[in-house]
């Protein structure tokens, strides 16, 4: 029988706090994991307030890996799921991938990594939750192309999602092709909530300046001078943001920012920035503590089956490492 990514999970678990991940959420989880492949890369999306448990689940499929071939023949044993919407969305899954592996696919040079995105919502519920998902762009000559990059982005998503509708697609491409070359659209992604499809966009900006000016430009509804007076102060630990908005015609008041600090003093900055989110009320002092205390970074030994490699070690299977680096 064939590794599953729970099978990786269970490297991890025994070095992640219950603080940030409990029991019952680890669980669902490890359930997710179950119905996949081993893939390389995942994040752990924890909510860090006190009151709120809430984790959700992300897994990358990453092409360069070969993450693609490892999906499209992907075969799960004995499968009890009965929520037709997950398979539709597994189909979906295998059929981009497949696509994916096709030598003159179009999209082929501009694709960084599909990502599948599980919002553990609801622990009562016993299926899976269907995962929304959001794809990267390589960085390349035409980023700085709008109009070339609202192509790009219009035929990649008619291969995630069919279901938007040609209003809210034509008004989020003419959006697209106004943005300022300095900000690039880093990644893009299809949502669901409530059945009803938006469009998610991430965009990478290289400084606190200027997600203030694109918030303005985009007519966020937000606050943003309650936004700028509350984070700016932090702004020169950061040497990126990610900045990610929900479009169904109209952007949301909902965003999420992140911070990609320096590398230079990271545990001082994350540190500092963590004694932040707690004196604002953001984030409890257990959690602080387990994230400040996640190494992130074990060594194991495995088969050199268990994962999925490059081509270049492909071509010599002798030199297949069998103990392997896993870090944050």
């Amino acid at each position: 029988m064939k590794p599953t990514l729970a099978n990786y999970l269970d490297f991890l678990t025994p070095w992640i706090s219950a603080d940030l991940i409990s029991p019952l959420y680890m669980n669902r989880i490890q359930t997710i994991a179950e119905q996949l492949p081993v893939l390389s890369f995942g994040a752990f999306e924890c909510w860090l307030d006190a009151k709120e448990p809430r984790v959700d689940f992300n897994i990358c499929i990453n092409p360069r890996l070969n993450e693609h071939i490892a999906i499209r023949d992907w075969q799960l044993e004995g499968a009890l799921i009965e929520n037709q919407a997950y398979w539709g969305m597994r189909d979906k899954i295998r059929d981009f991938c497949v696509l994916w592996t096709q030598e003159h696919f179009f999209l082929k040079p501009l694709l960084g990594e599909l990502s599948e995105v599980y919002d553990i919502a609801d622990l009562q519920i016993p299926s899976p939750p269907v995962p929304w998902l959001y794809i990267s762009f390589l960085n390349n000559f035409l980023d700085r192309d709008q109009d070339i990059k609202a192509e790009v982005i219009a035929k990649t998503l008619s291969l995630l999602d069919n279901e938007l509708s040609a209003e809210v697609k034509e008004k989020f491409y003419a959006i697209v092709r106004s943005l300022p070359s300095s900000c690039r659209v880093g990644t893009i992604g299809i949502n669901k909530r409530n059945n009803q499809p938006t469009i998610r966009l991430y965009l990478e900006i290289y400084t606190f300046e200027e997600v203030i000016q694109i918030l303005h430009f985009l007519e966020w509804p937000g606050n943003i001078e309650e936004l700028e007076a509350t984070w700016a102060p932090w702004s020169k630990s950061c040497r990126i943001y990610g900045l990610a908005m929900d479009f169904d015609g109209n952007f949301s008041p909902k965003i999420g920012i992140e911070w990609h600090f320096h590398l230079d003093n990271l545990e001082l900055h994350l540190s500092e920035f963590t004694q932040n989110l707690c004196d604002l009320g953001l984030c409890s002092i257990a959690k602080r503590k387990a994230v400040l205390q996640w190494n992130g970074y074990i060594e194991v030994e495995t088969p050199s089956e268990f994962w999925s490699w490059p081509d270049r070690i492909l071509k010599e299977p002798e030199n297949i490492p069998n103990r392997v680096k896993i870090k944050k």
